[in-house]
């Protein structure tokens, strides 16, 4: 099976993960929101104009950094329709051009990524739980890997937000990423099942009717994105330029879409394809009105009508008000607008709305939802006319069971506009209280808020589906303009700042003590003496109340570890402890976890039960705002390796991958070589200088130091090139002799146009390994590599191989795919002058942080080849 299990097991992870994390956001005073994110004029012209239209569109695609940001914000902010992008991935599976992040982690920042660049389209967002595996060849696997799960996800986000267009980001793909074919593919067939009654999610009666089907009354409009070089049906026009903000929406889109930073997207927004027209034309081959993408106000319930589609004349009234609010606005006569707003929504209120149980008959339970739907568009509009917003601020963003926090409420709202603004007040999470109020000047309240001591965190389900948790805690406020009632909501938030930024974090749950171990991984070579090692705790009390652990490390059987320690605490803060592991004489190969954990309370009192606490909480280097939280555990990694003493190695990394400190764990000497290094440095110290992936497109000074390093070769060095890929390599002759990653065209035929193979790579990491030759040093010193080597590895053997080399090159390898072709560009090398230059696309970079022996003692091999001679 193409998935392998312990990436499965970390993935299963991302979404906790998700759950642990805080919506995160730049703090208004000290930098401008995004554009169309913040309340001014634009955005409140925006609003007012969103209550006009009744259309929701639904876009949805693989991957963060799939969608076309030009369309969405096209749709969102052009022609004001309700617009939700659903990514079927979080995106763990790609890579990550700014910092070590793999796996969940990266999917974790992604999240973040596209979240950032919804806001900037104007567009609300949904994931599923379907697993960004990598890279992978058919949908048939791709299905396979998701399963049910991820129609059912997609069904639910269809059901939630009940869309009447749906845009099929890949419809009608049948080449490339399967992830991308089966999104495609997937997309029919979940708008189907949407409409099927018959099809349940599960959950209570009213859940059931809330998520009821959807198209079975009205059949959804689904749609074809066609991003090709000549696209067919609709051309959307994405150059025309916004009259609220002075851009094209084509260039709003793409400042969104640069907050990809993790993909490298801002290297790319120059890219011809980022630039194409865009046309949308119907799956089904009909023809297709695009008056469909933004339908103005017409029946009082235009999801149930069917017949009659004409402007009901109390929704005539509404668009007439609307308009009128819209054109104040626009005169900066907040005044007319918020009463023109009123008498919409008074208007609104004039239709009878019942209370909904499971047996309101279904025409009235779509009439209230309709209606809801439009009084908050209008309250929306309402509150950015009238300024109204509540500042709430906590007093940290780490709350801990049974303690006690603070939060300042502070309403605003536009002089001149005259209402009923009550007493601002908190949506608690059970089991919490507000202990005490307190005025302060300018109709401020500071809430002291109790936490349970034990309180019940149950988490939704349906959070599955969001990108991030609901807020723990959220301030309201309810208002009356001109007898006109609606309520204000905001979430509370935290302030964390240093000197050069400033973030709102909200608030948080989370364990009392954390423990950061290091090191988290160690090798212990089978063949050497056994030596004890310390684990290095970092222990850090994110309660704020003074007291006393036991800090200690629980090893597997047959080791030793030293006795656990006590610590005081005085309140937050970190301490740090120092233990000894110490492995038995006799150690099997195999990976072996020393568990660290805290524990309060217990001790002599045989009736209070001690409290344990085992997660590691730490921020992500690449996003601090973001904690991962993990067990706080050392793996051991024992094998048998053979290393080479003194072995020294300079490194070029690009990416910050972990394959330099996972050579350090073997004691090899590992120095990064910088810019300076490169031109200066004497290379002929090295054994063997490793390029790591990506670098001759990251680093811009590699191509200018390609020469130096060529002569480091010819005068006896070892080279190991890590995969690069093919725009960045097959323009350019880096390598000693002729070599490119890019396959050769398919053979032309008269009248069909020659079209690129895929490039090299092998997705199965369980694909066959043969080697051509058996013999070679490469695979026989200081380790002889066998097919038991290529065992364990995860995720994928490798990807961006040579695929057309000069003869002087040495294949040593070769595998495929399940029926496809055999390649044999996945470690190549070559004799040049006294020295060994090597490339490889096996993906080192993900299998040394996992601990695979084979691909250490592979590796070992190559860095050693100058010593083999």
């Amino acid at each position: 099976m193409k998935i392998f299990v312990r990436f499965i097991q970390r993935a299963a992870a991302l979404f906790c993960a998700v759950l642990l994390t805080v919506p995160t956001q730049p703090l208004a005073a000290q930098f401008a929101p995004a554009p169309g994110t913040g309340p001014g004029l634009p955005e409140t012209i925006e609003a007012i104009e969103n209550a006009r239209v009744t259309t929701r569109i639904l876009y949805i695609t693989a991957h963060p950094d799939d969608e076309s940001g030009a369309v969405l914000t096209y749709l969102a902010r052009g022609l004001h329709a309700d617009v939700a992008l659903l990514s079927l991935t979080r995106g763990e599976g790609g890579q990550n051009d700014l910092g070590p992040e793999q796996a969940p982690q990266l999917g974790l920042i992604r999240t973040q990524e596209l979240l950032a660049a919804a806001r900037g389209y104007g567009v609300k967002l949904y994931f599923t739980r379907a697993k960004d595996f990598g890279y992978s060849k058919t949908p048939e696997e791709t299905e396979k890997v998701w399963g049910d799960e991820v129609l059912h996800d997609m069904v639910q986000v269809i059901r939630t937000f009940r869309p009447n267009v749906v845009l099929n980001g890949w419809g009608g793909v049948h080449t490339g990423h399967g992830h991308h074919q089966a999104a495609g593919l997937l997309t029919p067939k979940a708008v189907q099942l949407a409409a099927d009654p018959s099809y349940k999610l599960g959950g209570s009666k009213i859940e059931e009717q809330d998520l009821g089907p959807w198209g079975d009354r009205k059949p959804v409009v689904l749609l074809d994105v066609d991003r090709s070089e000549a696209p067919k049906g609709y051309l959307l026009p994405l150059g025309d330029v916004s009259p609220l903000y002075g851009k094209s929406w084509r260039e709003i889109g793409l400042d969104a879409f640069a907050n990809h930073r993790t993909q490298g997207i801002t290297g790319f927004l120059g890219s011809p394809f980022l630039r194409r027209p865009i046309a949308l034309k119907r799956e089904d081959g009909g023809d297709f009105d695009p008056a469909l993408l933004a339908q103005p106000l017409g029946p009082l319930d235009e999801d149930y009508e069917v017949g009659n589609m004409g402007v009901d004349p109390l929704m005539r009234t509404v668009d007439a008000a609307l308009v009128a609010a819209r054109d104040a606005a626009l005169r900066l006569d907040w005044k007319a607008s918020a009463d023109s707003l009123v008498a919409a929504g008074k208007k609104i209120d004039e239709v009878p709305r019942p209370a909904v149980s499971s047996q309101t008959p279904a025409p009235v339970v779509s009439l209230v939802r309709s209606l809801g739907r439009k009084r908050e568009k209008i309250d929306r509009a309402l509150a950015l006319v009238a300024g109204l917003s509540l500042d709430a601020l906590a007093d940290r963003s780490e709350i801990v069971d049974g303690e006690s926090f603070t939060v300042r409420v502070e309403p605003h709202h536009r002089e001149g506009i005259a209402g009923d603004f009550q007493k601002p007040s908190l949506v608690l999470p059970p089991e919490w209280s507000a202990s005490k109020e307190e005025p302060e000047a300018g109709g401020s309240i500071r809430f002291t808020i109790s936490v349970a001591q034990s309180p019940q965190h149950r988490v939704d389900s349906s959070a599955a589906i969001l990108p991030e948790p609901p807020p723990l805690l959220t301030a309201t406020q309810a208002a009356a303009i001109n007898g006109y009632s609606f309520m204000i909501t905001s979430p509370v938030t935290s302030v964390h700042a240093t000197s050069t930024r400033a973030d709102r974090i909200a608030p948080r749950m989370v364990p009392a003590y954390t423990l950061a171990v290091e090191p988290k991984q160690v090798i212990e070579i089978v063949a050497k003496p056994r030596k004890p090692f310390d684990v290095l705790l970092r222990v850090h009390s994110y309660a704020t109340q003074p007291g006393q652990i036991r800090v200690g490390i629980t090893a597997p059987r047959g080791w030793r570890a030293s006795a656990p320690v006590s610590l005081k605490f005085a309140g937050a803060g970190d301490q740090y402890t120092k233990l000894t592991v110490t492995p038995p004489l006799k150690l099997g190969a195999g990976n072996y976890k020393i568990a660290a954990y805290a524990e309060r309370g217990g001790g002599r009192n045989q009736a209070a039960k001690a409290e344990k606490f085992t997660a590691s909480l730490e921020p992500l280097p690449t996003l601090p705002t973001q904690l991962w939280s993990e067990p706080a555990q050392c793996v051991v990694h024992a094998f048998a390796v053979t290393v080479p003493l003194n072995l020294r190695v300079g490194y070029i990394t690009a990416e910050s991958e972990p394959v330099p400190e996972a050579l350090q764990r073997l004691g090899i000497h590992v120095e990064m070589l910088d810019a300076s290094a490169l031109a200066f440095t004497n290379l002929s110290r090295f054994d063997a200088i490793v390029v790591g992936v990506r670098a001759y497109e990251l680093r811009p000074e590699l191509p200018g130091a390609n020469q130096r390093l060529l002569d480091y070769v010819s005068k006896g060095g070892t080279l190991v090139v890590q995969y690069q890929r093919e725009f960045a390599w097959d323009r350019f002759k880096y390598a000693p002799y002729p070599a490119l990653i890019s396959p050769p065209l398919s053979p032309a035929k008269e009248g069909v146009p020659q079209t690129p193979r895929p490039l090299p790579r092998i997705t199965d990491e369980t694909s066959p390994v043969k080697f051509l030759k058996p013999a070679d040093r490469l695979l026989n010193t200081p380790n002889k590599i066998t097919q038991a080597d290529f065992k364990g590895w995860v995720q994928e053997r490798g990807l961006y191989f040579w695929t057309q080399f000069d003869p002087k090159y040495t294949p040593l390898l070769t595998m495929n795919d399940p029926g496809e072709p055999e390649l044999n560009g996945a470690l190549v090398y070559t004799r040049f002058g006294k020295g060994t230059y090597i490339y490889t696309g096996l993906a080192f970079f993900r299998q040394l942080p996992e601990g695979v022996p084979g691909a250490y003692r592979l590796f070992v091999n190559l860095l050693s080849a100058s010593r083999a001679k």
